[in-house]
């Protein structure tokens, strides 16, 4: 199944498509948990999980610090980064151009 119907799961993640980091801090089913697979499992695990885990925690170091830098987005839209295609991984509009911002 694909984790990106996994993870949008109105019976498991109530409003999936609302920005609620607070969902988290409150109790966790086992359902919850069961369904959540950001880097699959099994023999099939991705093989960049521990790579992936440290450039998030620098990236976020970095912008994050005192007086960081400032992002600012940039010709860019919800319509942007918002799934449309399914090719095995989840992909926006084709005619999209990414996720632009400017760092400051």
């Amino acid at each position: 199944m694909s984790t990106y119907l996994m993870h949008t799961d109105a019976e498991v993640y109530p409003s999936p498509f609302t920005f609620d980091p607070d969902r988290w801090l409150r109790r966790i089913g086992p359902l919850m948990d069961r369904n959540f697979v950001p880097f699959c499992r099994g023999s099939r695990n991705c093989t960049g999980q521990n790579l992936a885990m440290a450039e998030i925690s620098l990236v976020l170091a970095v912008l994050f610090r005192p007086r960081g830098c400032k992002l600012e987005l940039f010709e860019t839209d919800e319509s942007d980064v918002k799934m449309a295609h399914d090719f095995l991984l989840p992909l926006p509009k084709l005619s999209s151009r990414g996720l632009r911002v400017l760092v400051r």
